[in-house]
């Protein structure tokens, strides 16, 4: 092999680093590099289109998995249009599901960011947990029925996160045993600069 690349130069030219392309070798991703004569890796330069492959393959957002499948399909002599087609089709669906629940999520990120502009809870008025999240409606149950009770809306009125302090005033108390260590020495600190 004349024009035989070692790992680092074929790295290079790949511009993907050597781990990988001795992680995708084994995964049979590359084909299996030679060997010189002192025992380095050396690939073939046209391995470089299964580097390529691997990277169009991920830029669609296949596993390594899948491309194994590919190649495996591709060296029986079998063609994997079909299968490659099937899963580009159910990744599309995924992501579309995906970006509907984001865009949910993000619709009330801004509601809620709304409300919470006309809060204004400092120091440590806000009890155990943050007033703020209290005071967020109950999350719907797995039978999809809300939990109505304690639902209150932040600075719904003037007296802001009094709704939340009567709702927390029904939770226990946390013990400082069980904060984390940082912030128990954050109350420390504060309660010593009184």
């Amino acid at each position: 092999m004349r024009d035989a690349l070692t790992i680092s130069a074929f790295a290079k030219r790949s511009g993907v680093p050597s781990k990988t392309i001795r992680y995708w070798e084994a995964l049979g991703l590359l084909p299996k590099a030679a060997r010189s004569h002192t025992g380095y890796r050396v690939f073939d330069p046209a391995a470089l289109r299964y580097v390529a492959f691997v990277q169009k393959s991920k830029a669609i957002g296949l596993t390594l998995a899948e491309m194994q499948e590919i190649l495996h399909l591709a060296r029986a002599g079998r063609c994997p249009c079909p299968e490659v087609f099937g899963w580009t089709q159910a990744k599309a669906k995924s992501v579309a599901e995906q970006i509907r629940e984001l865009s949910a999520l993000l619709k009330r990120l801004k509601r809620i960011e709304r409300e919470w502009k006309r809060c204004s809870c400092e120091g440590d008025n806000c009890g155990g947990v943050c007033s703020l999240i209290a005071g967020l409606p109950e999350c719907k149950s797995a039978g999809g029925k809300s939990n109505a009770k304690n639902q209150t809306s932040c600075c719904s009125d003037d007296k802001c996160c009094s709704r939340e302090r009567r709702v927390l005033s029904g939770l226990p108390a946390v013990p400082a045993s069980v904060l984390p260590a940082s912030r128990r020495v954050a109350k420390r600190r504060a309660t010593n600069q009184l």
